[in-house]
């Protein structure tokens, strides 16, 4: 145990460093018959260093703005205005990462920080399963940790100086019968927790220092939170590729929607699609009817789209201004994707109305949608 624990000392792999600690978490709580107290009062002491070890690693682990060549696979495009900054939490890691695109397409790491997450691993299914879910998310609203305290009490006090809200579930989680809510990020309220990686009922906790620390870079309903066990990096070359195809798609949904080509239109959703309550067909017939009375007049107009990627899983967002003899409105839009062989359909689309005066860039700024519907 000594040789094997100077072994990985010695290397300084992070990836090492988990594994052992992991392997010292188990080895506390699973041997009872194996080993003798002070063989494991010395696991707990090992675990404990190790994971002190990690933290001043991570809480260092700034950069210098490199352009990076491998790119987190879940980033196929962060839009076009500025700031563009992302969000990964890496639970079997026990970090979250701040990353930031540049108006040239490429990436860079921020910063990096020490988080701990559920207490049971694995994806959230369930209200009250103590897993943090997995998948993309979009930060909605913040909590101050005072606020919390006047309205809870000190019970409250376990969530820090601060908490930002994830849009948990989302689309994609409501249709696989996921429940549960309240998944936020938020500080702690001893810093010897942080020594705990799987300590949360769910939500990903920071240092409190850390926690005040990344609100320079969120924006709401506009800063994503990716969370995985572990981000696959990708070429930025492959990224690009997937961009261009995914541009591509999106770009011939628009004009088949202008053109009211609805039978080009029509297929790029899924027989599963919902939306405004109202299944493909019924939707189809709706828009349809719409698309009639204002043939050879419609205008829609998008920007460069907001293109996020896990497991099966697409989320599209833009800026879309719509225009007819009889209608005009200007928003947010949402698209849900699914692979469906090796191709992405349409599975539901959310739509914010944008107060009128607002420009394109105020809007991507925008924190208060004014209409919603799913």
């Amino acid at each position: 145990m000594k040789r094997f624990s100077n072994y990985i000392k010695s290397k300084d792999n992070f990836v090492l460093t988990i594994i052992y600690s992991s392997f010292l978490v188990f080895s506390i709580f699973n041997s009872e018959k194996i080993y003798s107290q002070e063989t494991k009062d010395l696991f707990a002491q090992e675990n404990k260093e190790f994971f002190q070890k990690q933290q001043t690693k991570i809480k260092s682990e700034l950069t210098t703005n490199l352009v990076l060549n491998q790119i987190p696979s879940a980033f196929v495009s962060l839009g076009a205005y500025l700031p563009i900054h992302a969000i990964v939490v890496e639970k079997n890691l026990h970090k979250l990462s701040v990353f930031k695109m540049l108006l040239n397409g490429n990436y860079t790491l921020v910063k990096t920080y020490l988080a701990i997450t559920g207490k049971e691993q694995g994806d959230k299914k369930f209200r009250g399963d103590n897993r943090t879910p997995e998948g993309i998310y979009f930060i909605v609203g913040q909590k101050d940790g005072s606020d919390l305290i006047q309205k809870w009490g000190p019970s409250a006090r376990k969530y820090g100086p601060k908490a930002f809200v994830l849009d948990y579930p989302n689309i994609f989680d409501k249709r696989q019968r996921k429940t549960g809510s309240g998944i936020w990020i938020h500080g702690v309220d001893k810093d010897d927790r942080m020594q705990r990686p799987f300590d949360t009922e769910g939500c990903v906790a920071l240092r409190n220092e850390d926690v005040l620390d990344i609100s320079q870079y969120i924006s709401e309903y506009q800063t994503p939170v990716v969370i995985v066990d572990r981000m696959p990096v990708v070429p930025h070359e492959d990224l690009l590729k997937e961009r261009a195809r995914v541009s591509e798609m999106i770009e011939s949904w628009r004009t088949s929607w202008e053109n009211s080509d609805f039978e080009t239109y029509l297929s790029f959703y899924s027989p599963q699609f919902q939306s405004l309550g109202k299944s493909k067909e019924g939707w189809y017939e709706y828009k349809e009817k719409l698309s009639k009375l204002r043939a050879g007049e419609i205008k829609v107009e998008i920007s460069q789209p907001k293109i996020l990627a896990f497991r099966n899983q697409l989320l599209v967002e833009f800026t879309q201004r719509y225009s007819s003899p009889d209608k005009k409105d200007f928003g947010r839009k949402y698209l849900y994707l699914r692979k469906e062989g090796n191709i992405y359909k349409i599975i539901a689309e959310k739509w914010y109305a944008i107060p009128k005066g607002k420009s394109e860039l105020a809007v991507t700024n925008d924190t208060s949608p004014q209409k919603r519907s799913d």
